[in-house]
């Protein structure tokens, strides 16, 4: 592909428009507005020289659909251009120019992110090319383009597998910068706490290694202090655990006794042991047919005695409710891509990351709380009071309560920049819509989000999960980073005091 870039630049430009830009012939240069002077032809030529990936204009035949993120409520910030690095050398150059035109952009691993922090009307860097995946002893190298499904299936040849989530789609990267939570994280931890080493450009065009003895500050900031917000990773190192089978068990129970299931649940989950991981969902459909009901997952990876134990008990609990309940095994990997079931590696994708990639996109809006403590009957009344209010209204929306402990808490406190270390459970509210769903019912969603979220603050820490991010959070540095705040400025001023990367409710300098 760069070969015939660089045979149109030197003279067929007048036949390809996508490239015209770079060549100066009739077709305009990308607008992107900045406060420094744009770049020219002559300026985007040179860096189009110097990469070993490639630079896509508008014109480009896959420029519409890589300029979409996996959110599609974004699908109106339209990149100027695409940047796709194909290695740690090729951000490098990017990072420089950016820094030099001071120009907007946004880094794009997967592309999830509930408040667009992976789209933007500026350059697009999309870091999809970096997917190498490898594994020496126990140690796996993982390309920071690099998608969950990619991970699992390239760790899968070798029964190992990393502690994180279970969408497909999802980016290694911003997922290890956030924290990571996932079905494995009370028996090996976050996602964050697994990563042992990683490679980072930063403001200043810098390609850094960082560990737990070499730029350790970063090291520690990058492990649950926020994606995109100290530099670029292009790399990670990260321990991977034996993968076992899932014994997998799902309840479930009308929302009329909600009250009961979830005091319950509470109660039960308190008591796990680290084998076991749970969550409790409870699920309003919208105009769906389908009357709202709470589902409690258990499962475990290995421990099957564990898991059957566990459930047991839980059953105890509830036998005067009516439930439907169903258990099966599952070998992990396809318990991990139970959303491919039936596709291959390219079509386990969104059709954002491949043009083969067959999972299914949606507009999405979410906010978080975290729980140090269980919930009293009265904050149990107020989220179920809340949820039936939304299915009266016949609106979409969702609560995920999910276990932490374990191995999350066994590390202290500080161990890195991940600040709810010593939460009892997280919560997720959640909104889900099919793709093209009007902005006014997007906005909506987003501030019922919030508003859950409002309605629960006498109950909750306070504190909220980074990856799930809510634009309309009034004090986020408390709610995201609490304690660690300030040490997390103390590392951005020192490796980007200009704030290059920056967020809005990002760590200000």
């Amino acid at each position: 592909m760069l070969q015939l870039l660089r045979r149109q630049f030197l003279g067929l430009c007048s036949a390809v428009p996508a490239l015209s830009a770079l060549t100066g012939c009739s077709q305009p240069l990308p607008q992107i507005q900045s406060v420094a002077p744009q770049p020219s032809a002559e300026d985007w030529r040179t860096l189009q020289a110097q990469l070993q990936g490639e630079l896509l204009f508008s014109q480009h035949p896959e420029f519409q659909w890589r300029g979409r993120a996996a959110n599609s409520r974004y699908d109106h910030r339209i990149p100027a251009l695409i940047a796709r690095p194909a290695s740690s050398q090729d951000v490098q150059q990017l990072v420089r120019f950016i820094a030099r035109f001071a120009l907007p952009f946004a880094i794009r691993g997967g592309g999830h992110s509930y408040t667009g922090l992976s789209s933007t009307a500026g350059v697009l860097i999309d870091l999809g090319l970096l997917n190498q995946i490898s594994l020496e002893q126990e140690i796996a190298s993982i390309g920071a383009g690099a998608t969950l499904g990619n991970v699992y299936a390239a760790l899968g040849q070798w029964q190992r597998s990393i502690p994180a989530g279970s969408c497909a789609g999802v980016g290694i990267a911003g997922l290890v910068q956030g924290g990571g939570l996932g079905i494995a994280d009370r028996l090996y931890g976050l996602t964050c706490d697994a990563l042992l080493e990683a490679e980072i450009v930063t403001a200043d065009g810098e390609l850094r290694r960082c560990n737990a003895s070499e730029n350790a500050d970063l090291f520690w900031a990058v492990r649950g202090g926020g994606g995109g917000q100290f530099g670029i990773l292009t790399a990670l190192k990260m321990q991977t655990f034996a993968s076992a089978p899932v014994r997998n068990y799902i309840g479930r129970y009308p929302l009329q006794d909600g009250e009961l299931v979830l005091q319950e649940w509470q109660r039960w989950a308190a008591q796990l042991p680290d084998t076991v991981w749970t969550q409790l969902a409870i699920w309003v459909n919208g105009n769906s047919k389908k009357a709202p009901e709470i589902q409690i997952r258990c499962c475990g990876i290995g421990h099957q005695a564990d898991v059957t134990t566990a459930w047991q008990q839980l059953e105890i609990r509830l036998s005067s409710l009516w439930g439907e309940v169903d258990m099966q095994d599952h070998q992990y990997l396809d318990f991990m891509l139970s959303d491919c079931k039936g596709l291959d590696t390219n079509q386990c994708k969104l059709p954002t990351q491949h043009e083969a990639g067959r999972l299914k996109r949606v507009a999405m809006a979410g906010s978080s709380d975290m729980f140090y403590k269980a919930l009293d009957q009265a904050g149990c009344r107020t989220l179920l009071t809340a949820l039936r209010r939304r299915a009266s209204q016949n609106q979409t929306g969702a609560v995920l309560l999910t276990l932490m402990g374990g191995a999350i808490a066994d590390k202290p406190r500080d161990f890195n920049a991940f600040a709810h270390r010593q939460a009892l459970f997280s919560a997720q509210y959640l909104t889900i819509h099919p793709e093209h769903s009007p902005e006014k019912l997007l906005a909506q969603s987003a501030d019922w989000c919030h508003q859950m979220r409002y309605q629960m603050r006498r109950w909750s820490s306070g504190g909220a999960y980074l990856n799930y991010t809510d634009a309309l959070m009034k004090h986020p540095a408390k709610a995201y980073y609490a304690s660690h705040y300030a040490r997390l400025q103390q590392i951005k001023r020192r490796y980007d005091p200009q704030s290059l990367f920056r967020q809005r409710q990002g760590i200000k300098v």
